[in-house]
């Protein structure tokens, strides 16, 4: 049979594309930008639905700001946009906004697919179903809906192995994987169930079911089609090549097919039966199947038009364009696709897939301009410094090379060769690290960790359906209270006691209750907080029998009660006052830390290879006690005489470290899991201070007023280059991760004068009160302080929901 098959065409009405309106819902992605420049030409009014504006607002007649996942917000707003403006039609090349076009099209009865149609298509449950009602199995591999481990156990006995889970609104081959027995299937379910959420993909706003399959043994292939007034009009076969298991990662294509027509014929057939059984009647469509030893069988319809290079290749090949013709049966207007009797040429394209998650370090291309009746295509999709993510942690590509030929054997030889000319370099990274995954459009925003991490620990199972806009929460808020009093160790007591009492006008100033305990008290208020029925605890405890080292128990003692708290746990607590451990740590995971040495006793040997100047401080003090300007020293002499000092002061030990000349940068990061954000950072510029005072934030200038140190000079945010910042903030991310950090913490971080960047301590108790770094770094966001004490609530809330008790109390670090 031919490999393209048109229909005749209907009758032109004699209008055309540049006369009507087209309602474009618009896809994020940049990848996509080819088919709304195409639109452009073709000449359409178009309207924009889209989240936000963005790169493609430019090629826009009109913008409607509205989430394409809301489809009651989105169907408001189209309710006032056509009382002003007349709309033709509506269309996307959005898998994810599938849905909400065909609810347009029904609601303002433009030319589309029905709504249900359309989630006939989109969720997989529903297809199966469909097709089953249809008495259509046989087009179908034997399949279940999985709710639980039971069910799971109870379709794997009726399926048996190797056995396929997806998730019924999946996209891109997500989360599909192959099992070849029911324990590998238990966790790979658990795997899906705890990372398959919108801030992975936001079409999981939809559902989150999962089906099982039976494991389809064939060869793939796709057709796309062209559908109007549920007649098929076009269609165009795909030979795929095999998958990579377990997870089906796509490895190429080649175009126009080389099965035999019997098998062509009866994969059309199954195509036209399944469309008219699904109720789909309008648009491109896209459908992936298998040629097995029973017949054709489906594996999923998409009703949009194909992605990456399809549209090129049907385009080059057939000379049909699918965006012209998909606009076309839009609007009403005919759908007449030309008619070749045979290919253009043959095209055999491969995926660049990387071997492991990494960051592309390197891209090599071809040095002289390749030969386009031999390469076709060659598309890059990622640059060096550009994260790229395989599963499990993620479902990426490099991008993909295509050979062209006037025979399959001659595309493939031309592929083959373009393929020696192409390298890609990608160094690994744990599929916990940040290096490589935020993105920052600007100093003002926050930086977003793009994906979650790999099965990350969970949090207790306490706190459950709290919703902070609806819901009074009665709030507990643990802190120090301190009676006035003069000097140097006021200062500090006042800002204590300041924390709490600003943080419970804030929580009531939300509407919630709130009542206070004062680790101060004495006895200690144990029996207060265990019968005080608070929902949740705002940990902002410091002191406990007035020591700082004794504060990781106030966590512990929540725990104990069995009462969620907010911030960090105690092990992560009591790492931190430890900056011995901690300088221990950062180096054992590669993170930049000045060289250090430590003693506990006078006379001890201090490591002869460290640079001078020398900073000299305690390893387990906060608010810099101890430190002043003689902390940073320049010889031997000096560096004896300052830690003999601390030692017979405080009776501590010393931690000793090269000074980082340069400035100090707070980082501020906020959030848990998917949600985690740096804030803007927050530089303290020193170049102002006297000669003879070190850049430092010695006690005195924190706790002194008239001092020196006023001079210290405050940027936020830090106007460093985009570079730098994402810098900074990943190794801040990841230091954030390693040592466990819940909900907000603050890092600081030395720059010298070349741009490299330290860490030296992680707060993950550091204190917000009204003024503070912390929630000053909020409000570069445009966040009140009463929003920044509210979202910290909120993390701790959804970091607690759906878990086990105390798992919060287990590494974050555990593996796939």
């Amino acid at each position: 049979m031919n490999q393209a098959e048109i229909v005749a065409p209907v009758e032109s009405g004699g209008s055309d594309l540049k006369s009507k309106s087209l309602l474009v819902i618009s896809s994020p992605s940049p990848k996509k930008k080819f088919i709304y420049q195409r639109l452009k030409e073709l000449g359409p009014k178009m309207i924009l639905i889209s989240s936000e504006a963005n790169w493609l607002s430019k090629l826009a007649d009109g913008f409607i700001e509205a989430d394409p996942l809301d489809e009651v917000a989105c169907t408001a707003k189209v309710e006032e946009l056509v009382k002003t403006t007349k709309i033709d039609g509506v269309i996307t090349f959005w898998e994810n906004a599938v849905p909400l076009a065909a609810t347009l099209a029904e609601r303002f009865g433009w030319i589309g697919h029905s709504a249900q149609a359309a989630l006939n298509a989109r969720n997989k449950y529903l297809t199966r179903q469909t097709l089953e009602n249809a008495k259509l199995s046989k087009y179908q591999p034997a399949w279940a809906l999985i709710k639980n481990h039971l069910d799971l156990e109870k379709a794997a006995a009726r399926i048996g192995f190797p056995v396929v889970l997806k998730p019924a609104w999946g996209v891109k081959s997500q989360f599909v994987v192959k099992l070849d027995s029911l324990d590998e299937a238990m966790k790979a379910f658990d795997y899906i169930k705890t990372n398959m959420n919108p801030s992975f993909d936001p079409i999981y706003k939809y559902g989150t079911d999962i089906l099982a399959e039976e494991y389809l043994d064939g060869a793939e292939i796709d057709v796309d089609l062209l559908v109007q007034a549920g007649e098929v009009k076009f269609h165009a076969f795909t030979d795929n090549f095999p998958t990579k298991e377990p997870f089906f990662v796509e490895t190429g294509d080649a175009m126009p097919s080389r099965h035999e027509d019997k098998d062509l014929s009866d994969v059309l057939k199954m195509a036209k039966d399944v469309v008219k059984a699904l109720g789909l009647s309008n648009g491109a469509l896209h459908l992936e199947a298998k040629i097995t030893p029973a017949g054709p069988k489906l594996i999923e319809l998409n009703a949009r038009m194909g992605g990456d290079y399809l549209y090129d290749w049907i385009k080059t090949i057939w000379e049909v364009d699918l965006v012209e013709e998909a606009s076309d049966i839009a609007v009403g207007l005919p759908c007449q696709p030309k008619r070749l009797k045979a290919p253009r040429c043959h095209l055999v394209g491969k995926y660049l897939i990387p071997e492991h998650s990494g960051v592309v370090t390197g891209v090599k291309l071809p040095q002289e301009k390749t030969d386009p009746a031999k390469v076709h295509d060659i598309t890059v999709q990622k640059e060096p410094g550009d994260a790229v993510l395989v599963p499990p942690e993620g479902f990426e590509t490099m991008g993909w090379i295509v050979g062209r030929g006037d025979t399959y054997a001659e595309a493939e030889e031309n592929l083959d060769e373009a393929l020696r000319q192409v390298s890609v370099n990608i160094v690994r990274f744990d599929s916990t690290s940040s290096l490589g995954k935020t993105r920052r459009k600007n100093r003002f925003g926050a930086a977003q960790v793009s994906r979650r991490r790999i099965l990350q620990s969970a949090r207790i199972e306490k706190v459950r359906g709290f919703d902070l806009g609806k819901k009074s929460l009665h709030v507990g808020i643990l802190c120090n209270i301190y009676d006035a009093e003069s000097g140097e160790e006021g200062a500090v007591h006042s800002d204590l006691t300041s924390v709490g009492l600003n943080i419970q006008k804030a929580v009531e100033s939300k509407g919630h209750q709130v009542t206070f305990f004062d680790m101060n008290e004495t006895p200690l208020p144990f029996e207060k907080i265990a019968n005080a029925n608070v929902d949740l605890i705002f940990n902002v405890c410091e002191r406990i029998n007035n020591s700082s080292l004794l504060e990781p128990h106030a966590a512990a003692i929540l725990d104990c009660l069995g009462i969620p708290y907010t911030g960090s746990n105690p092990l992560t607590l009591a790492l931190c006052i430890d900056k011995i451990k901690v300088k221990k740590i950062l180096e054992q995971h590669g993170l930049p830390t000045p060289n250090f040495d430590y003693v506990f006793q006078k006379d001890e040997p201090i490591r002869e290879d460290l640079r001078y100047p020398l900073m000299v401080k305690l390893a387990n003090t906060d608010n810099s006690i101890g430190i002043s300007n003689a902390s940073v020293v320049s010889s031997l002499k000096a560096l004896k005489d300052q830690v003999n000092h601390l030692l017979e002061k405080y009776n501590r030990p010393v931690l000793i470290e090269e000074f980082i000349e340069g400035d100090e940068v707070d980082v501020t990061i906020v959030g848990n899991e998917s949600r985690v954000k740096v804030l803007p950072l927050s530089r303290s510029i020193f170049d102002d201070l006297p000669k003879g005072v070190w850049g430092i934030y010695p006690f005195q200038a924190k706790w002194s007023d008239n001092s020196v140190y006023e001079k210290i000079r405050i940027e936020r945010p830090a106007k460093y280059s985009q570079k730098l910042t994402a810098l900074i903030s990943e190794i801040c991310l990841d230091a954030y991760r390693i040592f466990d950090c819940h909900d907000y913490a603050r890092i600081e971080v030395r720059v010298d004068r070349s741009g490299n960047p330290y860490i030296l301590e992680i707060n993950p108790n550091p204190s917000i009160s009204t003024g503070d770094c912390v929630p000053a770094c909020a409000e570069m966001i445009g966040q009140k302080y009463e929003d920044f004490i509210e979202e910290i609530m909120k993390e701790c809330i959804l970091r607690y929901r759906a878990k086990p008790p105390y798992y919060h109390l287990q590494s974050a670090m555990a593996p796939f």
